[in-house]
């Protein structure tokens, strides 16, 4: 009997609470996570502050009908809300998330019509925003009853300070920005310390250091689009160019700055890679031709020597071809001759040159279908692509086993197949086996070394003599390597 018997038994009539308080616990651990239960604390009072003001906002617009003007132009700033917080602006040296213009359009909405109407504003577009992203339901609780409470306490500080003068105008945009950013950045603040278990105040100083400069952004825009509006609604509209201008300009920068720290990575982890790749068979040579200095080396000892320096020259040779194709790869300069290539020829060459260095318990097998049509490829990328996939093989079967590469024809195509009963990929690695620098070892706890870019140079060369490639693999029982190249 399993113990949930012997405690429902147990229990007699009580057992169904039980088993519904367990139900209760379950869903409560799945809906608030052990992270979002430290911000509780924050959370809980934002949401029930942005739902009284949520409330409250309606029913003064209820009691206190806007005219159809106001409604059109509250109208129009809720579109340019929602749109703006639909593609936040990401902020150089903030992890925690991103800008969005639409805090523009909320805080104008306050300076020209009022608190209520900024807080039916900031209400909906977040609303709207968040279901559509589908995030978990108590972030997306938190984020509206923050831009609620924020539209709020902005609409009364313009409120404070709006007249009819341009002095009281900007000065009404400004301070209204300024109170949308200091109630933003005062909770997510707070928020983030509980969460990462750090100082409130290191947290809030951290956050307006790096946000300093978007906010004047964000409030000059506010302002320009308030003044502008206070002339004429329609006037308004020249904002709208500099804004998705400014929005895309950021966007694009983002992706280059992006780019250029992955590019950062991957150098230093090329670096890495390379002087231990190349250190490995350099040692190798350099232990083998001090021995051979000496008189006394003869017979078999010498030609195991000979052997060594012989295949760690090689070794260096593919890791120089490896290189030099994936920049060339790289840069889109590989040059394809293609034409009609004996597959089943360049197949035996490969195969036949490695057999006689073929460790002990380890069997290389060739099967090619009779009678199998040329295929239309270069025959030396071919071949590149089958020593890569061969020596793949070899490498990730350290304790023996087959290794199988069978040619056979599919339709209009000739597929090969490298197939070994070695280490094996884990499912999570298949979608980054044949990215750029991407080791299945990269600690080499399972001794399997290598540069990363065999497999990505082979799908490369692949895909550039129109053919086409796989793998399918189960961790601890093998892999297979196809591809495919059209029949010439």
């Amino acid at each position: 009997m399993g113990a949930k018997g012997i405690t429902d038994r147990a229990l007699g009539p009580y057992g169904s609470r039980f088993r519904n308080l367990r139900r209760r616990r379950r869903w409560s651990s799945d809906f608030f996570p052990a992270e979002t239960r430290r911000t509780l604390p924050i959370v809980l009072p934002v949401a029930a502050a942005g739902a009284f003001a949520a409330v409250a906002a309606i029913h003064a617009l209820v009691v206190d009908l806007p005219s159809g003007s106001t409604l059109a132009g509250v109208a129009g700033l809720l579109v340019a809300a929602t749109l703006a917080e639909a593609f936040p602006l990401p902020i150089e040296g903030v992890t925690a998330g991103a800008t969005s213009l639409a805090i523009v359009f909320i805080v104008a909405t306050a300076a020209i019509y009022g608190w209520p109407e900024a807080a039916v504003v900031g209400l909906l577009s977040i609303a709207l925003v968040e279901a559509e992203r589908k995030r978990p339901p108590i972030r997306a609780i938190f984020n509206t009853g923050l831009y609620v409470c924020a539209a709020a306490v902005t609409g009364l500080v313009a409120a404070h300070w709006r007249g009819g003068s341009l002095a009281e105008i900007v000065v009404a945009g400004f301070l209204g920005s300024a109170a949308f950013y200091g109630v933003d950045m005062v909770l997510l603040s707070a928020v983030f310390a509980r969460l990462r278990g750090e100082s409130y105040v290191l947290t809030l100083r951290r956050y307006v250091t790096t946000t300093g400069l978007p906010f004047l952004v964000i409030a000059s825009l506010t302002v320009t689009l308030v003044v502008l509006w206070d002339r004429s609604p329609f006037v308004s509209l020249v904002v709208v160019g500099p804004l998705i201008t400014i929005a895309l300009y950021e966007r694009w920068l983002h992706r280059a700055l992006e780019r250029l720290r992955e590019f950062d990575r991957l150098k230093d982890e090329f670096i890495a890679v390379i002087s231990h790749e190349l250190r490995t068979p350099l040692t190798s040579v350099y232990g083998a031709a001090l021995t051979l200095q000496k008189r006394d080396v003869h017979g078999k000892t010498r030609e195991a020597l000979l052997a060594i320096v012989s295949d760690e020259a090689a070794r260096l040779a593919r890791l120089l071809d490896d290189v030099l194709s994936a920049s060339r790869l790289d840069a889109k300069t590989e040059r394809f001759e293609i034409g009609p290539i004996d597959a089943a020829k360049v197949a035996r060459a490969a195969v036949e040159a490695v057999r006689p260095r073929l460790a002990p318990g380890l069997v290389l097998d060739l099967v090619i279908e009779p009678d199998l049509p040329p295929v239309a490829a270069d025959a030396d990328k071919l071949r590149q692509i089958l020593i890569n996939l061969r020596e793949n093989a070899i490498k990730y079967s350290p304790d023996g086993g087959r290794v199988l590469i069978a040619l056979s024809r599919q339709g209009s195509v000739v597929r090969f197949e490298v197939q070994d009963q070695g280490l094996g990929i884990a499912e999570d690695e298949l979608p980054h086996i044949f990215e750029r620098f991407h080791r299945v070892d990269p600690n080499m706890t399972r001794g399997v070394g290598g540069t990363g870019l065999g497999l990505y140079i082979c799908r490369e060369l692949v895909e550039g003599m129109r053919g086409r490639m796989w793998v399918t693999s189960i961790e601890g029982a093998g892999s297979t390597f196809s591809f495919e190249l059209p029949i010439a």
